[in-house]
């Protein structure tokens, strides 16, 4: 048992283990009508013999045994033995073998071993991989490790899964009598096996008892399930409307955009870290991996900062660079998750690639030379100041349509992030990003002790560290929020303060909004002139026209006319931002209309107007 790897360990070395070495006797025997006959004959004089195959049967029965013979009761207790002792017959005992015995007889049993297949056999056993209920411990792991030792001295397996239990979701064991059981096929028929086979590795390990909620399989099939399908069908407009194979795509690796590089550095990370958890029997790692990578990495990231490239008019190499990208990564994903989904893995990658099916591809394989970790870190750090920047927004509550004119940044990280400064101003729709030696200026920063750390450190003294911390110089302030220690004077003597014993809090100044985490900080600067109002109200109407096309269900290469009703104010602002509503909206004219039907009333930051759209017809 010492030379199993077990998953969970803990179950081959505790639970399993102690059992072994305080081995109970087996009464192999069971009083059943049905089973395996118990191959034992006996006779009145004592003697007794073990019959060991069908030959030696024919060999030393008193009656005639025929080759095709069932060797079931009750046909073998019409065979009889003649006692070589005492001449009598001998009867076979009534008593059947343990089910249990039967199963643990199958590595051998299922090969006629050791009178058939003796190769075959031999190449197969021990068992790569078994996987059972941890109600098997003592069940069919232990026999089958009992017989194996006996038979070969060896244990019949290299690697046991042992699952726990499927419990309620209040952790209650499922029985009809309480009402709590969950009928499985009504599940599968309501949501489908993936979705089902999905939500179950997600929710635990398969080692740890899993609470069933019907509410967490239609989590999993909103948040993973759709994105998957909607990326897809992304990807086919695009390529439809373009009338062009992504797959046909080679674009070198030294063209690939900055972002490519990082999706695909990701995505040969995502393979390294899935292949090796699944190496360790371990699926629900894998999942929620592909599941961040799926929703975080991919959707909400490449293929949104991406859409424009898809956009662009003829076959430019970065949007052969995009297209490329995108089917890549996305054919991968079908492989990686074909053994936990299979159906839908299935057909999307049959749609994708024309190939006959995903489960007979290959298993993808990471490429270190694809590993770009700097990047990975720099990127990371760009995403981590834009949902800063989003929470400072919301804390102001400024929509992210409502241009900004700049957002601060610490100067350290310049050089990390310069290259993404475009991306940061169009995430978080400002003018400009400016680095900062000091963000003390814009932001109001007060310092307590933490009193649960402190007052065992300082005790009656805490009211001199408290007055101390007050005092602090800005240059010391910046260095505790940015994680290093100082060294202070506490009632005339010198202190070494970490960061964990001082609880900063900061407060934008006015026109300001701060917003920080794990010493990045980001500063909103939250004024706005007439001409940033302007541009909010038409990136207001430029959402409301997209959504307009979308419910009169056009093109998405239809080219329209663009009818409004308003004041001067919204008057003055098409005019002004005229040609970006052109190109984002796809309209060829933009059209003052007084009278515009009442279903065409709708608000724009707080201003009243009215909307229409009409496709233009193609000659």
């Amino acid at each position: 048992n010492k030379k199993v790897h077990w998953v969970p360990e803990c179950v081959g070395e505790k639970r399993f283990g102690n059992w072994l070495e305080d081995m109970k006797d087996w009464a192999i025997s069971r009083n059943r009508y049905w089973g395996t006959p118990i191959p034992l004959w006996k006779c009145e004089c004592g003697h007794e013999e073990m019959i060991g195959s069908r030959q030696e049967l024919k060999k030393k029965a008193i009656e005639e045994v025929s080759d095709d013979l069932d060797l079931h009761r009750p046909f073998v207790d019409d065979i009889h033995l003649s006692c070589p002792k005492c001449g009598k017959a001998m009867q076979r005992m009534p008593e059947v073998m343990d089910c249990w015995f039967d199963s643990g007889s199958m590595p051998f049993a299922q090969y006629h071993y050791p009178f058939e297949n003796q190769e075959l056999f031999e190449s197969q056993f021990p068992a790569d991989f078994i996987c059972e209920g941890v109600d098997q411990t003592r069940g069919w792991f232990y026999s089958l490790i009992c017989i194996s030792t006996f038979v070969t001295g060896k244990a019949p397996y290299k690697n046991v899964l042992v699952n726990d239990l499927l419990l309620d979701k209040y952790g209650q064991k499922m029985h009809k009598s309480k009402g709590n059981a969950v009928e499985p096929f009504t599940i599968l028929r309501q949501y489908g096996a993936d979705a089902t086979r999905f939500y179950m590795l997600y929710t635990s390990p398969v080692w740890v008892p899993l609470k069933f909620d019907e509410e967490g399989i239609k989590e999993v099939q909103s948040k993973f399930f759709n994105t998957l399908k909607n990326t897809y069908t992304f990807l086919q407009m695009y390529a439809n409307t373009d009338k062009i194979d992504p797959s046909s795509y080679h674009v070198p690796y030294e063209k690939l955009e900055q972002i490519d590089r990082w999706l695909l550095s990701r995505y040969h990370h995502l393979i390294k870290d899935v292949t090796e958890a699944m190496d360790r029997y371990d699926l629900n790692k894998p999942v929620r991996l592909i599941n961040y990578f799926m929703n975080e990495d991919f959707s909400n990231w490449y293929i949104r900062r991406c859409r424009r490239r898809f956009w662009e008019s003829g076959e430019s190499i970065s949007k052969q660079a995009v297209y490329q990208t995108t089917y890549e990564v996305l054919k991968g994903i079908c492989q990686l998750i074909a053994p936990m989904v299979p159906y839908i893995s299935d057909e999307i990658y049959v749609d994708l690639t024309g190939e006959e099916s995903v489960h007979l591809s290959d298993y993808p394989t990471y490429e270190e030379a694809y590993f770009d970790s700097e990047l990975e870190s720099r990127m990371e750090l760009v995403r981590t100041f834009i949902t800063l920047g989003r929470n400072a927004r919301e804390e102001a509550k400024i929509k992210v349509r409502q241009p900004l004119s700049e957002i601060l940044l610490d100067g350290k990280d310049k050089r990390k992030i310069e290259e993404f400064l475009p991306l940061i101003e169009e995430e978080l729709n400002v003018k400009k990003v400016t680095f900062v030696d000091s963000l003390g200026e814009y932001m109001n920063i007060e310092m307590k002790p933490n009193f649960k750390l402190c007052g065992k450190i300082f005790g009656p003294l805490i009211k001199e560290f408290q007055e101390a911390l007050k005092n602090l110089p800005m240059e010391a302030q910046e260095n505790l929020q940015k994680g290093k220690n100082i060294i202070i004077n506490v009632a005339g003597k010198e202190e070494t303060i970490t960061p964990e014993m001082v609880e900063i809090r900061l407060s934008a100044k006015e026109g300001f909004n701060a917003s920080y985490e794990n010493n990045h900080f980001v500063v909103l600067n939250t004024q706005m002139d007439e001409v940033l109002q302007q541009e909010g109200l038409v990136r207001e109407l430029i959402s409301k026209v997209q959504n307009l096309r979308k419910s009169k269900d056009f093109d998405i290469a239809d080219r329209i006319t663009l009818y409004y009703a308003g004041d001067d104010k919204l008057e003055t602002a098409i005019m002004a931002f005229q040609d970006i509503i052109k190109e984002e909206t796809l309209s060829v004219e933009i059209v003052e209309k007084k009278d515009l039907k009442e279903e065409s009333i709708c608000t724009l930051n707080g201003m009243t107007c009215k909307l229409d759209v009409e496709v233009i017809k193609k000659k």
